[in-house]
């Protein structure tokens, strides 16, 4: 009986660990991506979450640096997120067994100082949209156009 649970206890930290380094990895690969294009982010802001069906959500929160340009943070967000997903692929094809982590959505806040309290700007886009970008199969300004529907002002 001990050993089974022992068994039973391994096999869930096995499969946990999995996915705690997918994370970190992830996380990382989207903080240096930020850091290079020099738009400052905080991890703690970054949340990847795992639906009840398998896919992953992205989530992250940027802070612009001037009141007028809310699009250089939330498109080096996207392309960061589009690094990470071929981070993951590639990594997939060299280790076999592991599950790459691939958000089927991300979305995008980017918060602009522009009075006493901040103005935020959010966008959605999918895996695929995210991907063309990182590809280099549309520009900046298609890739703005094809997410234009899903930016709000809050």
């Amino acid at each position: 009986m001990n050993l089974r649970k022992t068994l039973i206890l391994s096999i869930v930290l096995l499969m946990g660990t999995q996915t705690l380094l997918a994370n970190y990895a992830f996380y990382r690969k989207v903080a240096n991506t930020c850091k290079f294009y020099r738009i400052p982010v905080d991890e703690k802001k970054m949340i990847l979450t795992q639906n009840p069906d398998g896919s992953y959500h992205f989530s992250i929160e940027l802070e612009s640096t001037t009141r007028n340009n809310f699009e250089m943070p939330m498109l080096v967000a996207f392309i960061s997120v589009g690094q990470a997903i071929n981070h993951q692929q590639s990594f997939a094809k060299k280790k076999p067994g592991y599950v790459p982590v691939i958000p089927g959505n991300t979305a995008v806040s980017v918060m602009i100082p522009l009075s006493r309290e901040n103005t935020i700007i959010t966008a959605k886009a999918t895996a695929e949209q995210v991907r063309q970008l990182t590809d280099g199969k549309i520009d900046t300004a298609g890739f703005m156009r094809l997410i234009k529907n899903s930016i709000e002002t809050l």
